[in-house]
């Protein structure tokens, strides 16, 4: 039972205080993603992770002898997939099931999952302009898959070189080959690290390519001291209890945003490999029997702990009363999964072809399983009460008090003149009241492209077919030779003053001339915004035009929506559902395009601006409300719930003429 528990000890080259290390790491980790003020910077641990997976892995190869290139790789990657593939397949699958089945809106979630069966989760985080310490990454249950990403994409860059070199080899020189080609390459990650921590954080922990150094450290570490040396024995003769003490005490310190901490804790992780002896305290502490279990099992630890954490989060929340339950089933589920899982897998013999052909079909298996969750099955696992869908919203709003005689009604603009379009049906006729509204299209016409939106091409259509829409309804039979109200509401931000606070997204935007020849500024957009706005309104002198100005947007990135509803399984709301928006901050957001479309629209007699920003924001407080009475304003980061719609549609309506 012992051998089967530790199978490690089977191998000549097993270091059982690497095991007590990884224990300290994984440890670290967890206790900060519990608590991030007892352990700051716990999350060094991964860096530890990253120096012993090199170590590990030179380790693991070194002395070996392969036929040929297609014998080591085939020899590498099978064992790689066997080492990762099953657990990370059970996680995938079974965590995106339960996020499913909690949240009402898991698309990003997924996709999550699927880019991690691929080794790619890291590059869809960064794309995403995810915050490495957001509170947004607590809430996604596979954010901690970023580091696997990591790891697997050295993976293929790892075994090439250490054929090329010799190393793998064992040619006369291919270790020294080896250290030189692995200290150029992470020397350079290593200033790509320092750099991009300053300009762009997420891309500094994201990336391969400034991640790499910490692993190569590892490599190097091994290389350097695989044999006796004078430098190995002075370091030999270092107290590695204090060098353990000084990396837990790195771990408890204030967290503070610089690149230090992280080559601080690589640098101390190498001493502390080559200081420990056999025969000091910290070995035989590292080497307790528990805790070499920890270690053994910090795989399944570091992967279950913070999907756990986060479907806590969904639910029943965090707090000293649910402490020690999920931290149990934490434990429960992480030694369950190398039990059954990942130990079994791993000590089965089969060929290295067979091997590799069922792990790339796990692989595959889990990104089909997170793809259907995400698009057929999206939203049919979800156990709560499903939200009003912005397209198609069921409202009980009270009109009596809003019904009069108005012109003839046209509401035209992007999803936000459908969302207002679907509240105001409710208390005008049909027959009074057209839209014309394209999804990210803003009328008059913006011509832009986003990455992660809209291309040149899509948007050019749109504009055109928004355009059409709106003629055939102003033409229309019912409307024809009438005066007219048109009402144009837009998703501003996305046009005008991009805002890191809504949706970091819309900062990739560039903007185009009519001809998309050439890229445009804020202030010329705004300017061409405009002037196609006043030459709109003259060609319809006889119509009253209300720009609609939207209310500040919601950072939902950090904090989603949807984990502010009651649910059966989700009784306490987090506090942060019931702050409030920084008003400081959205009016800034807005001012220049606020102040020269007002300055604009006072020349223009039949445009008006209906701004529903002042009610909902507070200039005593500060603050713009995101809920009242308990009930939430917003359904997303920028559409209002039918509840929002009650604090503007009767004063909107009052306006009209």
């Amino acid at each position: 039972m012992q051998n089967l528990l530790y199978p490690q000890k089977l191998n000549k080259k097993y270091r059982p205080e690497i095991d007590g290390i990884r224990a300290f790491a994984v440890i670290a980790v967890i206790l900060n993603h519990f608590n991030k003020e007892l352990f700051p910077n716990g999350y060094l641990g991964v860096d530890i992770f990253f120096v012993i997976s090199g170590y590990v892995i030179t380790s693991s190869i070194s002395g070996k002898s392969h036929k040929n290139i297609k014998d080591f790789l085939s020899d590498f990657y099978s064992r790689r997939l066997k080492r990762i593939t099953p657990a990370l397949t059970i996680f995938l699958i079974i965590m995106a099931i339960c996020i499913s089945a909690f949240c009402s809106q898991p698309s990003v979630y997924l996709k999550t999952a699927l880019t991690a069966s691929f080794g790619l989760s890291n590059i869809y985080l960064y794309q995403n302009s995810t915050d490495y310490f957001a509170s947004s990454t607590e809430l996604n249950p596979f954010t901690q898959t970023w580091s696997l990403g990591i790891e697997e994409q050295f993976y293929f860059i790892y075994p090439l070189l250490s054929w090329l070199s010799g190393f793998s080899r064992n040619t006369i020189n291919g270790n020294k080959y080896f250290f030189v080609i692995l200290s150029l390459l992470g020397a350079t990650s290593l200033s790509f690290f320092v750099y991009l921590y300053n300009y762009d954080q997420s891309a500094a922990y994201f990336l391969i390519s400034s991640r790499f150094w910490e692993i190569a450290a590892g490599c190097l570490l091994f290389l350097g001291f695989k044999n006796s040396n004078r430098f190995k024995k002075l370091i030999n003769k270092l107290p590695s209890l204090l060098i353990f003490s000084l990396m837990s005490i790195l771990m408890i310190l204030p967290n503070i945003s610089s690149p230090i901490p992280n080559i601080t804790m690589v640098f101390l992780t190498v001493i502390l490999l080559i200081s420990l002896n056999k025969n000091g305290v910290l070995y035989k502490l590292l080497t307790l029997k528990w805790v070499i279990f920890i270690g053994i099992i910090s795989y399944p630890l570091y992967l279950w702990h913070w999907g756990i954490l986060s479907l806590s989060k969904w639910t029943i929340g965090i707090s000293n009363q649910t402490l020690i339950p999920i931290f149990t089933l934490i434990l429960i589920i992480s030694f369950l999964s190398y039990r059954f899982v990942e130990l079994p897998l791993r000590s089965i013999s089969i060929k290295r072809n067979l091997t590799i052909t069922l792990g790339i079909g796990l692989i595959f298996f889990s990104a089909i399983i997170s793809f259907i969750l995400g698009r057929p099955y999206l939203g049919k696992l979800f156990l709560g009460t499903n939200e009003p869908d912005i397209n198609n919203p069921e409202s009980s709003l009270n009109c009596s008090s809003y019904l009069k005689t108005l012109r003839d009604l046209i509401i035209v603009g992007d999803s936000h003149a459908l969302k207002l379009y679907n509240e105001m049906k409710e208390c005008l006729p049909e027959k009074q009241l057209k839209l014309a509204s394209i999804y990210r299209t803003a009328f008059p016409r913006v011509n832009y492209s986003n990455p992660y939106l809209i291309n040149k091409i899509k948007n050019n259509e749109n504009n055109y077919l928004l355009k059409e829409k709106f003629m055939k309804e102003y033409n229309s039979s019912e409307f024809n030779n009438n005066k007219k109200n048109i009402i144009i509401a837009n998703r501003n931000p996305i046009y005008f003053y991009p805002s890191s606070s809504s949706d970091n997204l819309l900062l990739k935007s560039t903007f185009w001339n009519d001809n998309y020849t050439e890229v445009m500024n804020k202030e010329q957009v705004i300017s061409s915004w405009i002037s196609k706005l006043r030459e709109f309104a003259i060609e319809n002198s006889k119509d009253n035009i209300y720009i609609l100005l939207p209310p500040p947007e919601v950072n939902t990135k950090n904090n989603p929506l949807s984990i502010c509803k009651k649910e059966w399984f989700r009784k306490n709301i987090p506090s942060f559902c019931f702050k409030g928006i920084s008003m400081q901050e959205s009016e800034i957001a807005r001012k220049d395009f606020h102040l020269t479309l007002k300055k604009e629209v006072q020349e223009i007699p039949n445009l008006e601006i209906f701004d529903t920003f002042e009610s909902f924001c507070n200039k005593k407080l500060s603050t713009c409300k995101v809920q009242t009475s308990g009930k939430l304003l917003y359904i997303d980061s920028n559409h209002l719930s039918e509840e929002g719609y009650k604090l503007i549609l009767g004063k909107l309506l009052k306006d009209l003429k």
